[in-house]
């Protein structure tokens, strides 16, 4: 069974719980892992429940409270020993369809030890062997480590401890006494080489019987377009997230990339390229045949403005930023050739941990050209498209064989339905077995008997279009075609001219003081969400619990101080302002903002309900200099702090979407450090200069992070893993093949 998922994701989350949502969530999954999960341990010093949780790759296990337990452990750990105990036994008892194969890891080179507690760095040699599960027969191969990989200290007590370092061409035994002994991760940050090519797939389908038909409301069903060049909006997620199309790597219960339609993946030293294995066998849907390099490396030049330069792909900014092209090696190789080498970027653009694309068909598009490849969806997945009408419905058909995975429903249909009141009274008469619910209706609805299983949780708040203060690309130096840039707007400051920007700051700060955070909670999320205070920051973050205060970051709700700071830049009579924002609660919050807004500043706002499609060239073209209510492509909390900020903000990403509507020299100089920086703790430090600068300028302000959820009938939707992500683009309808279906 699936392990439980945090919504709300946290590098060190307080022990105490002070919410309704905490209270309610918490007793949500602690019963969702005492009865379905194989890894509840009991950590006696603290008194607590370990449960594993893959959201978050930089800390794999995840605490759940249960200090109410008082001295009462012991029984429930003697209850949880014979599950725990009876676990390998089923493991070893089920299916799979993959064979141990042992291989020999062999580091070469240094490996960086960091122990936090300590605050060292050790610097060894080390020899380690592991086992790593491949598919094929069982083999022996050698995997040489070439590069040196950051090793990051968890946990600690006072150990001796023998190792095994290479020195000048002999192996000895060294005994280091270690301060405390540590349960480390090792996070994949550089190339693994393959000596020996790995077995290649046996070509074997997977069968079985689908039955029933699943139905899903949600607010809409994207926008359908079957030709990667012109896939906006989002609709590169979505084709892959409904699990007709494919990408080329997945991830993990840990959030580590792992292979799909890519069997394995090489990393040059200099990282100026990447090699990819493509899997053998697998079959586009419609009989166009066996999927190769050439449609791996099609799809990315079509969809990168490198290689394309009419892309309008919602990823052609990442695309453009990770490489100059794909090329192929032969049917079942392909190079990808580096743009900018970033920590992280596989994941991230790659895999469905952020954002990225399935592998389409070049067949299709030698056969019906760009416009007809529009309407035409031809992917690798267990399901296959009969319709996708945009604002009305999508319908897919599972296979009855596939290469990985046969899905248990015949039919999943997802049905475009804007409003929410409609969307809950379907789920509660049956009219739909899962649906996107409005958050304050979800602890009522769990309370009757239905199921909800927490995806994601973003961070809203206002973004000051506008201010688009970086003239050159950062690093090709290209001047940049900025028609937006208007410095007579009350929120736009002329870069250079010291007065110009302060009054453009006091104007942003005083409407961020103008900003009722917690009564928005309260009123609109039923006190299930969070404030916020930067859009790519969460306040249940250890980096917002050790630094908020004495880097003055949150911005107290105060109409004095915000009357003054508007009074003080020139603009006490008011002004008007256009804010664009969605539909349903994005709408009733900036209603209450922009209420506010009137009464203690008298800005009057319009609001600009425009489909995301319209709105968007706006930000790619740099036209747009009005404010948005949004979430942006770093504003979800499963991301770690240390990962690079702002990009979807930047220059580097100038011919895809620039989300926040303005571009700022500083972020660009701090995400191209942090891209560049491996050391994590140093990415750390560059992340709080960037919040620091965030908080200064006030460009990005938050005001609330809010959980999402797929909401279902528990007596036809057994269970519904969803991996570790982000949920951009079809969260509503993702890894349906993977559901547990009772039809």
């Amino acid at each position: 069974m699936a392990e439980a998922h945090l919504p709300l994701l946290r590098e060190n989350p307080s022990p105490v719980s002070t919410t309704p949502y905490e209270l309610w969530y918490t007793f949500l999954h602690v019963t969702a892992h005492l009865s379905r999960s194989p890894g509840l341990l009991f950590d006696a010093a603290n008194r607590e429940y370990t449960v594993p949780s893959p959201i978050i790759c930089s800390n794999p296990l995840r605490r759940v409270s249960m200090k109410f337990l008082g001295k009462r452990p012991r029984w429930a750990a003697l209850i949880l020993l014979p599950v725990l105990l009876a676990v390998p036994l089923v493991i070893a008892c089920g299916e799979t369809v993959t064979e141990t194969v042992i291989q020999t890891v062999v580091v070469e080179k240094e490996v960086v030890v960091e122990k936090e507690v300590a605050g060292e760095t050790v610097v060894q040699t080390v020899v380690v062997e592991k086992e790593v599960m491949v598919e094929g027969e069982r083999v022996v191969e050698t995997v040489v480590v070439e590069r040196e990989v950051p090793v990051e200290v968890v946990q600690t007590v006072v150990v001796e401890k023998e190792i095994v370092v290479q020195k000048e061409g002999e192996t000895v035994v060294q005994t280091v006494v270690v301060e405390k002994e540590v349960e480390v991760e090792v996070p994949v940050v550089q190339t693994v080489i393959v000596e020996k090519e790995a077995a290649a797939p046996s070509g074997e389908l997977v069968t079985g019987n689908p039955q029933g038909t699943m139905i899903i409301a949600e607010g809409g069903v994207g926008v359908p377009v079957g030709y990667p060049e012109q896939c906006v909006p989002g609709c590169g997620n979505q084709k892959f997230r409904m699990g007709a199309y494919e990408t080329l790597l997945w991830l993990d219960s840990s959030a580590n990339a792992v292979s799909r339609l890519a069997t394995d993946w090489t990393v040059a030293d200099d990282q100026s390229w990447v090699d990819f294995d493509i899997r053998r066998g697998v079959q586009f849907h419609n009989g166009y045949g066996e999927m190769t390099a050439e449609d791996v490396a099609w799809s990315f030049n079509n969809a990168n403005p490198n290689t394309n330069p009419d892309s309008r792909h919602d990823q052609a900014g990442d695309f453009r930023a990770m490489a100059t092209e794909f090329e192929v090696i032969d049917p079942s190789k392909v190079r990808m050739h580096v743009n900018i080498w970033e920590v992280g970027v596989l994941r991230r653009n790659l895999s469905p941990y952020w954002q990225s694309m399935g592998v389409h068909s070049k067949k299709v598009f030698d056969e019906f050209g760009p416009a007809g490849m529009v309407d035409v969806f031809v992917g690798t997945g267990p399901f296959v498209f009969e319709t996708w009408s945009s604002d009305d419905r999508a319908v897919l058909n599972a296979q009855s064989s596939h290469w990985r995975k046969v899905p248990e429903m015949a039919r999943v249909e997802i049905l475009a339905v804007p409003e929410a009141a409609v969307r809950k009274t379907m789920l509660e008469t049956g009219q739909a077995h899962a649906a996107n619910i409005a958050l304050k209706d979800v602890p009522g609805l769990v309370e009757a008997g239905f199921a909800a299983n927490p995806t994601a949780a973003r961070m809203n708040g206002l973004y000051f279009g506008g201010n688009y203060w970086q003239t050159h690309h950062f690093t090709e130096g290209t001047e940049l075609d900025r028609p937006g840039y208007d410095t007579s707007l009350p929120w736009v400051g002329e870069y250079g001219n010291e007065e110009s920007m302060q009054s453009a700051i006091n104007v942003r700060q005083a409407l961020a003081a103008a900003v009722d955070r917690e009564g928005i909670n309260a009123a609109i999320l039923n006190g299930l969400g969070y404030v916020n205070h930067i859009t790519n920051l969460s306040v249940n973050s250890q980096t917002w619990a050790e630094n908020a205060e004495s880097h003055g970051w949150a911005y107290n709700f105060d109409r004095e101080e915000a009357k003054r700071l508007m009074n003080e830049a020139g603009w006490g009579d008011g002004f008007e302002v256009t804010i664009w924002t969605g539909v349903g609660t994005h709408q009733e919050i900036v209603e209450a903002i922009a209420a506010e807004w009137l009464a203690t500043l008298n800005v009057r706002v319009s609001l600009d309900h425009s489909p995301y499609s319209e709105h968007r060239p706006n930000l790619v073209n740099l036209s747009f200099n009005q404010i948005q209510y949004r979430t942006c492509g770093d504003s979800f909390s499963a991301l770690s702090v240390d990962l690079p900020k702002s990009n979807e903000t930047t220059s580097h990403k100038i011919g895809g979407t620039i989300c926040a509507a303005s571009i700022l020299p500083r972020w660009d100089e701090i995400f191209d450090q942090m891209t560049k920086e491996l050391d994590r703790r140093k990415r750390t430090e560059l992340a709080i200069e960037h919040f620091d600068y965030a908080r200064e300028v006030s460009i990005n302000v938050g005001v609330n992070e809010q959980p999402a959820f797929n909401t279902f009938d528990g007596s036809k939707i057994l269970d519904w893993p969803i991996p570790p992500q982000m949920c951009i683009g079809g969260c509503g309808w993702f890894n349906l093949e993977e559901v547990d279906w009772q039809p």
